[in-house]
């Protein structure tokens, strides 16, 4: 069967979950609050627009609802396991651990021009209703590289309440130093408001990243803020807002340093 067949017999269609499912089944009472057990089994599933190879659990139908135990997980050579109560009345409960996941196999941060890389462990929780969801992700990130250019290690934070998301992240290595907030509404467009800070963090990695013609004898390390508007769903609708409070540029033997704050703003 299919992850719609499912959701229809159980009539739980706001559960964003897709798949080629396999199972077995023993169920008796009423048919709209049955009481029974059974195992659960999906391939090449989609969940909330997020692709997984595979997944499988056992589940206990208990009149009111389904809880599915022993939840394993696996996507792109990583893996994660977790448990889940799914009501009849559109409401959930769950908890879920994720271990090694490639960043690459993560969709949600999947951009051609700007490819990431990385190891991604997180744990999350939530309950609520399906049409007003109610989860807290909190993740971490491993060795995280942008095209060539190494971030280090990121933390973050994810909280949904409804249509919105909000954000917090740090990132941190030997060249960088960044936090943020903000947050992303669950809308078509994905619009994003994030603010940025960035103290003594070494800038032309990241420009260069960009921008290979830039001399490598080139160096500068700065400090100031960045802010990201827009609409995610249309990268070209981005505005990007930066200021820099201090930059230490220096090329060969001559260093340079601003006098003032220095703004730029790149949009289409």
């Amino acid at each position: 069967g299919t992850g719609a067949d499912c959701k229809h017999a159980w009539e739980i269609e706001d559960y964003e979950v897709e798949g080629s499912l396999a199972g077995e089944y023993h169920l008796y009472g009423a048919y709209q609050g049955p009481f029974g057990f059974g195992t659960l089994t999906m391939d090449k599933g989609v969940a909330y627009g997020e692709p997984f190879d595979t997944a499988s659990g056992s589940l206990r139908f208990e009149g009111n609802g389904v809880r599915i135990d022993g939840i394993q997980l696996r996507k792109g050579g990583g893996t994660a396991e977790g448990a889940a109560f799914i009501g009849w009345n559109g409401t959930y409960s769950f908890n879920a651990t994720g271990r090694r996941i490639p960043m690459e196999s993560v969709k949600a941060t999947a951009y051609p021009e700007t490819p990431l890389t990385g190891l991604l462990e997180f744990n999350a929780d939530g309950n609520g209703t399906f049409e007003v969801p109610r989860y807290q992700f909190r993740g971490r990130i491993r060795d995280l590289f942008v095209l060539d250019e190494g971030i280090g290690e990121v933390t973050g934070r994810l909280d949904v309440r409804g249509d919105v998301m909000g954000i917090e992240l740090e990132a941190a290595s030997p060249r960088l130093a960044v936090s943020g907030t903000g947050r992303v509404e669950l809308s078509e467009a994905r619009s994003v408001d994030l603010s940025l800070r960035f103290t003594d963090t070494s800038l032309d990695p990241y420009a260069r990243a960009f921008e290979p013609r830039l001399s490598p004898f080139t160096t500068a390390v700065g400090s100031g803020t960045l802010r990201v508007t827009g609409e995610i769903a249309h990268p070209e609708r981005l505005v990007v807002d930066a200021t820099f409070e201090d930059v230490q540029l220096r090329t060969f033997d001559y260093g340079l340093r601003n006098a003032g704050p220095i703004r730029i703003q790149m949009n289409n």
